[in-house]
């Protein structure tokens, strides 16, 4: 995104000729760091808001920034964001599909990440009097890890109306650009919490029919990594392409200008370089028929060193009159922006991760790894002191790799990564970095906490071996309630701002290939809406939790934050122990919920694709939106299983500490004439049956 500059050889004219249809262009490049962008800075709720140009990079910029405070007692609501006229200079088309704007914009800092953002295009309407009219176009995550994105789209392409209309003028000179975000209604902000968000605005481009410039630059081959090219020895061979300009009249609309005789390729010469030089000219072709011209452009083969990132530029050269190319850096020329490639490395990587699993039944369960496109081999390691390696080989032509276990134990359960390798790993072939490493776990119990005085993890005492993963109270020392579902106590989670953490957030990253969470509940007092008593999730991205229910003190839910899904549970009654249960099953892709051995509610969907989560298991201590919430809640006999227990199972545990007579398996309730609803056909329904005998509500003929 960033300007680059240019040795002394090319000293040509870098303007756009007037055939380039541009009727806005804006770089920031004449402004002052530090001075106010100017336009109409505005905010609510939680928010203010102002817009300063600053230097980055070398780079002007437009700096969008919030204050984000609240101070109150109450959660708000916060927009913020800035519009400003520009003057759009030979727009002489009133059809927005004719008018493309793109610009640079990246999140640079702030607690909404990501950052969530609208851009509004807003014209004066004459016919219609004073007031504005525009469009936006649809909503944009960006996330500060993905640094600057180029965004590009055609007016046609903006969705949401103007809030005073959408009749668009586009012929008139005078349009404004509204960005901001989040857009109404806002996102939350809870009490005391504060912080400042940060995004920033370069490079805004507004075009007018077909895009005239080069434009669209493609490698061949482009690999999987976005590196350019195959590898040839030490070197690396690929071809540049790239899009004709258009054609500058609207009545016509050719796919090439028919005024385009050529091109000028400059590339950079070595690692490090930026400077331009020229390299070759290549003519464009164009058909008899100028509608069936192909404005695609090829230039190849080249040979640069491998591993190393190229600049490279297109000039356009067009007719001098008499049907040859004017020369080279004439200012009748046009010019593509300047765009850059990484070539393909001797040294691969791994484009493709293993992720967490659970093994089956039968004690099988794998993983895959995908390297790049200059990969030749693999090895396999389980992580140890030392690492241990499991499996090598080559790799097949789609770069994928597997290891199998079978009849996997508990000694089998840790973390495996993989290494990919240009070359026999024996014969000095380069290696790549290591995988993310991925845990395997076998279908057990991974953790049980009894509560019985101390928040240790007694898994051990059922699996042993198995290892351990006591709780960390956080604010304050445990509080036991003095009373139990299940032996002789149980954690209390008081309003103070207590909770409970379990340590280890990536082991228990197991959730995606399926479980069971059981656990005894009990509420001393109604919980607010949002209250969360057990969770691992990251605020606004991904996890699960487990709240009681918007507008139900008395009834909880089971979200799965990524997806926006949720599944409840019945009535939950206060001060009263119930026995609540969580089961996700990845054949199915089913999460079932039960409450006291009674399956609830059902859900289908894919957690496969939910991310692991960074964030520790939690009990207590916040609420969905990640802020302190007070609570008086006990837990008892916290137990998670690394696989879906079945109906029975869970009815079964549950009978065997309650003393109740039995519980109804609604997974298979369909009794026809269970007329009472007790779970079982017998006498009583009957006498319901025989009450009704003879009935009739027939109507007969006069």
């Amino acid at each position: 995104m960033k300007k680059m500059l240019f040795g002394t050889i090319l000293l040509v004219v870098l303007a756009a000729s007037g055939r380039a249809a541009i009727v806005f262009q804006d770089d920031f490049e004449d402004r002052t760091p530090g001075a106010g962008a100017g336009g109409w800075n505005w905010a609510n709720g939680a928010c203010t808001h102002t817009a300063t140009y600053q230097q980055v990079d070398g780079s002007i910029v437009r700096q969008q920034s919030a204050a984000v405070n609240n101070t109150g007692a109450a959660a708000l609501d916060s927009r913020f964001g800035s519009k400003w006229n520009i003057t759009v200079s030979g727009n002489t088309s009133s059809d927005p599909e004719d008018y493309t704007i793109e610009f640079d914009i990246r999140n640079v800092q702030g607690n909404w990440d990501p950052h969530r953002i609208e851009l509004w295009v807003v014209t004066n309407n004459p016919a219609a009097g004073a007031d504005q009219y525009g469009r936006g176009f649809p909503t944009l995550d960006l996330s500060q890890s993905a640094g600057w994105v180029h965004v590009k789209f055609t007016l046609a392409e903006a969705s949401k109306n103007w809030w005073q209309g959408a009749d668009w003028d586009l012929t008139n000179s005078t349009w404004a650009i509204e960005i901001g975000g989040p857009p109404h209604p806002g996102v939350a902000v809870n009490p005391g919490q504060s912080w400042t968000q940060i995004f920033q605005l370069d490079n805004l481009k507004i075009t007018m029919g077909a895009d005239t410039e080069p434009h669209d630059p493609t490698y061949v081959p482009l690999n999987e990594d976005d590196t350019v090219g195959q590898l040839l020895d030490e070197y690396a061979q690929f071809w540049l392409a790239w899009m004709a300009g258009g054609d500058p009249n609207a009545n016509r609309e050719y796919p090439v200008d028919p005024d385009i005789r050529g091109y000028y390729i400059y590339l950079s010469q070595g690692v490090d370089d930026p400077n331009l030089y020229y390299l070759d000219y290549k003519a464009q072709v164009h058909n008899a028929d100028p509608k069936l011209t192909d404005p695609y452009n090829e230039y190849g083969p080249i040979t640069r060193a491998a591993g190393a990132i190229y600049y490279w530029q297109v000039e356009q050269a067009m007719d001098d009159g008499m049907g040859n190319p004017l020369p080279a850096g004439d200012p009748n020329n046009s010019w593509g922006p300047v765009w850059s490639f990484k070539t393909i490395s001797i040294t691969p990587n791994i484009v493709e991760h293993p992720k967490n699993t659970v093994s089956d039944a039968s004690g099988n369960a794998s993983f895959s790894a995908k390297g790049s496109v200059s990969a030749t081999h693999y090895r396999w390691y389980k992580v140890a002191s030392p690492d241990v390696e499991m499996a090598q080989g080559t790799l097949a032509s789609d770069k994928i790799t597997t290891l199998n276990i079978t009849d996997a134990v508990l000694a089998d359960e840790g973390q495996y990564y993989c290494i990919v390798y240009c070359g026999n790993p024996d014969a000095g072939g380069t290696p790549s970095a290591p995988s993310d490493p991925a845990r395997l776990w076998t279908s057990r119990l991974i953790g049980y906490w009894k509560f019985d005085g101390d928040t240790t993890d007694s898994v051990g005492d059922e699996v042993p071996g198995a290892p351990v993963h006591d709780g960390i109270m956080k604010t304050g020392d445990p509080s036991f309630a003095g009373e139990s579902a299940v032996g002789s106590n149980a954690l209390r989670i008081q309003p103070d701002g207590s909770f409970l953490l379990l340590p280890d957030a990536e082991y228990f990253n197991f959730y995606q290939g399926g479980f069971t969470i059981s656990f005894w509940y009990k509420e001393y007092a109604p919980q607010p809406p949002g209250n969360v008593f057990l969770s691992k999730f990251d605020v606004g991205a991904s996890g699960w939790l487990l709240r009681s229910y918007d507008g139900a003190d008395s009834a909880g839910v089971f979200i799965i934050e990524g997806a926006d899904i949720g599944v409840g549970y019945a009535a939950i009654p206060d001060n009263q122990w119930n026995k609540l249960t969580i089961t996700y099953d990845p054949v199915t892709k089913t999460v079932r919920t039960y409450t006291n051995g009674a399956m609830t509610n059902t859900a289908v969907f894919d957690l496969a694709s939910q991310p692991p989560v960074a964030s520790q298991v939690k009990i207590g201590g916040e609420d969905t939106w990640g802020a302190d919430v007070t609570g008086d809640i006990a837990i008892d006999d916290l137990r998670m299983y690394s696989y879906p227990k079945t109906t029975v199972e869970i009815a079964q545990s549950y009978l065997a500490v309650s003393g109740a007579d039995w519980v109804c398996n609604n997974e298979l309730y369909d009794l026809q004439y269970d007329f009472d609803g007790n779970c079982r056909v017998d006498l009583a329904d009957f006498a319901i049956f025989a009450g009704t005998w003879l009935n009739s509500n027939r109507i007969y003929p006069d």
